[in-house]
């Protein structure tokens, strides 16, 4: 076991020194529908068993295609060269967002229709797919009754109620038709048919995301704007204003995508944009640097690259616990940019062999071959309900526990992308708030592709791969690691083995031997696990680990550094 974790350490670490990236440069998936201008893309488990499926908005402004799903099939190629379920309805479809809007369990569809059916003469609108136990229903069983131009739309939690709205970008900057952004309300499960909320800023917006910029446990609204600054709107608890908060303030006036994560590791969140200078702007890929209130109004890095960009996104694909940098352009490859300590190259560490027209970068572990189970767990401050996990994109959420007492799903939403939960209501201060779920440790990625005659991409992971060795499969002791990494801020993993099914109990305790959190406390079968501990709501300081099974008691020191 020790030279089992030695060696995924060193051969981690192998990958950060060599700037390698686990993805061969020729795509593995290529999908084989023909004449399928493909926009907006995600991963979600659409039917509920435990395998990504990869659903695609088709359409832009070239023509009224359908909305497709194509179901993992759990072996060979994973997933089908062609569509196994397709929407009954056609449409200029842009970009797409996935969450369980009624909450059944099942993850509905979101999608922005970009133009009407007559063309760029006609307003689009924006519409919802409800999945039906497992299968998305064939015609949306939701759409706006307004319409707008709208090229992205994005679920997040705006009234802090623990279920998911839906924010919506607009605008047409190809003929002049600028529009007012706006937020769809959940009311009970059931989107409002009229926006709730509207900006006061008249323009054009490209992309959307939601993200607690400010740290005050509320998720603010930032949008990548097209012929003007991207802007963000604060969110304020009993509203979000209406006048943006921040704008970029740089040379870029024609953003076109927008990821949000914290780069740095200093426990804010950071927004990385794409620029695209088809008609004008310098086309560059752009982070902007979170100030502790606000994020900086111009970058502190700019990508070498000057051009079309487009689809952009930061996932953490060598797992070294930063984020790094995958984007897009038109008629470009992909390029990914390895976070090196919060710092980037201009130049990117890897560039595919493809050259299509990129739309949307989603990562996910298609092929479960990288799951791991881990439990965070935070400390209620009796008023914040929005939590981040460590690891994100996560799979799936397993069990929540509040103290002692389980969560039901219809308490909380979340973003599996963004990897935040949102609670309709905070428990009382000071109780513990545990969440397990399964994030990967072997992310693979999707590309949707608007060039007609090349299909969708996926590349897949190659190295890092989650493969146990026997003694891990069917330990033959207990065993208790060091946590790592240590010293830690604000998060460590520690990994135990267990050689048969038994109660398990791991427990953090400060040095005067006072419990400050319970990791782990159930029944496990016989393998080997790794959970999470985040230390966010702790002071620096020594800390106690102790694992107990039975008759085995091991305790460990950990070290937290802020």
């Amino acid at each position: 076991m020790k030279n089992t974790l030695l060696f995924l350490f060193l051969l981690i670490f192998s990958l950060k020194i060599t700037a390698q990236v686990p993805y061969n440069t020729s795509p593995t998936w290529i999908s084989t529908d023909p004449l399928n201008y493909s926009t907006g893309c995600a991963w979600a488990d659409i039917n509920r068993d435990g395998r990504l499926d990869f659903v695609v908005a088709n359409g832009n402004d070239m023509a009224r295609e359908k909305v497709v799903v194509y179901y993992n099939t759990g072996s060979g190629t994973f997933l089908p060269t062609l569509p196994s379920w397709q929407s009954g309805d056609i449409d200029y479809h842009g970009q797409l967002s996935i969450g369980d809007v009624n909450k059944d369990g099942y993850p509905d569809v979101a999608v922005s229709v970009y133009i009407g059916a007559a063309g760029f003469s006609q307003k689009g609108r924006v519409k919802l797919y409800l999945n039906n136990s497992g299968t998305l229903n064939s015609a949306p069983s939701w759409v706006s009754e307004d319409t707008l131009y709208t090229f992205s739309c994005a679920f997040g939690d705006a009234d802090g109620d623990g279920d998911l709205d839906l924010a919506v970008a607009t605008g047409e900057s190809y003929n002049s038709k600028p529009d007012y952004d706006r937020i769809y309300f959940n009311n009970n499960g059931v989107l409002a048919v009229l926006p709730g909320w509207k900006s006061k800023y008249l323009g054009y917006s490209m992309d959307v995301t939601w993200a607690d910029f400010n740290g005050d446990g509320r998720l603010d609204l930032v949008f990548a704007g097209e012929r003007g600054p991207s802007r963000m709107y604060l969110n304020y608890g009993d509203s979000i204003g209406t006048v943006p908060y921040w704008m970029s303030a740089d040379a870029g006036i024609n953003n076109n995508s927008l990821f949000a994560g914290d780069v740095n590791n200093d426990g804010m969140i950071d927004l990385a944009v794409s620029e695209n200078n088809q008609l004008g702007g310098t086309g560059k890929f752009k982070i902007y640097l979170n100030t502790g209130t606000t994020l900086s109004t111009t970058p502190f890095w700019s990508s070498a690259f000057s051009g079309y960009g487009s689809g952009i996104s930061l996932a953490d694909i060598d797992q070294d616990g930063d984020l790094d940098l995958t984007t897009g352009g038109w008629w470009q490859p992909c390029r990914i940019y390895l976070n090196q300590s919060g710092t980037f190259n201009v130049n990117p560490q890897w560039t595919s062999v493809t050259g299509s027209v990129v739309e949307t970068i989603v990562f996910g572990d298609y092929d479960n071959d990288g799951l791991d189970s881990l439990t965070n767990q935070f400390t209620s401050s009796g008023t914040k309900k929005l939590f981040y996990l460590t690891k994100k994109p996560f799979h799936k959420i397993i069990k929540i526990y509040f103290g002692a007492d389980s969560v039901s799903a219809n308490q909380y939403c979340y973003d599996a992308e963004n990897g935040w939960i949102s609670f309709a209501s905070a428990p009382p201060n000071g109780t513990i708030i545990s969440i397990r779920y399964i994030a990967s440790h072997d992310l693979d990625f999707a590309v949707s592709n608007w060039d007609a005659s090349l299909g969708n991409y996926v590349f897949k992971n190659n190295i890092i791969v989650n493969i146990p060795p026997a003694e891990e499969q069917f330990p033959n002791d207990f065993f208790l690691s060091q946590n790592y990494p240590n010293p830690f801020n604000p998060s460590t993993a520690i990994r135990y083995s267990i050689p048969r099914r038994g109660e398990v109990k791991l427990t953090v305790f400060d040095v005067t031997g006072r419990e400050a959190a319970t990791l782990v406390n159930e029944k496990q079968s016989a393998g080997t696990y790794q959970v999470t501990f985040d230390g966010s709501a702790f002071t620096s300081g020594v800390y106690f680990y102790r694992l107990t099974a039975g008759d085995f008691s091991d305790t460990k020191k950990l070290l937290l550094i802020k």
